[in-house]
């Protein structure tokens, strides 16, 4: 439509058509459709805008893998992982589409398998963890907290 925009409804048509195409049934759909806004949505509307959608296909593989496959992580690798992941570039790790990458990382770097529902539970399990009540921003001591705790949670 030429608007530089996908709406909610073009992104799920889009994800309900490829779930079609592969058999895959509809009913996750909708979760898809908000772990990728989650994700990929810089302005947090309910539509990707042209700077959203490259992030998209941008296939750079797990950052936490990358940055340290085995082992314990540094002050270092803690300033390295805030960067990597704060978008806005204020020193922090948003609650929302930053956190939400963050998260979805840490799973898989725990080697637990992610879902639409799994991350929207461990979203709110970390900043629970962190105590998180107004200011929806998480620090250095914060990243500390869920790295180290946070898998632990899911698989006890």
């Amino acid at each position: 439509d030429k608007t530089g925009f996908i709406t909610h409804e073009q992104l799920y048509k889009m994800v309900k058509d490829f779930a079609d195409e592969i058999g895959a049934p509809e009913d996750h759909c909708s979760d898809c459709v908000r772990y990728i806004l989650a994700l990929f949505n810089a302005d947090e509307e309910s539509n990707l805008d042209m700077f959203d959608f490259p992030r998209l296909f941008n296939i750079e593989g797990n950052f936490l893998k990358k940055l340290k496959p085995h082992g314990r992580f540094s002050a270092v690798d803690f300033d390295n992982i805030i960067k990597h992941y704060d978008r806005d570039a204020n020193g922090t790790i948003d609650a929302g589409g930053e956190l939400m990458a963050l998260i979805a990382d840490v799973l898989e770097y725990a080697d637990i398998r992610v879902n639409g529902e799994l991350l929207f539970e461990m979203v709110d399990a970390a900043l629970e963890l962190c105590e998180k009540t107004s200011i929806m921003r998480l620090d250095v001591a914060d990243l500390k907290i869920i790295l180290t705790q946070l898998p632990k949670q899911r698989m006890g």
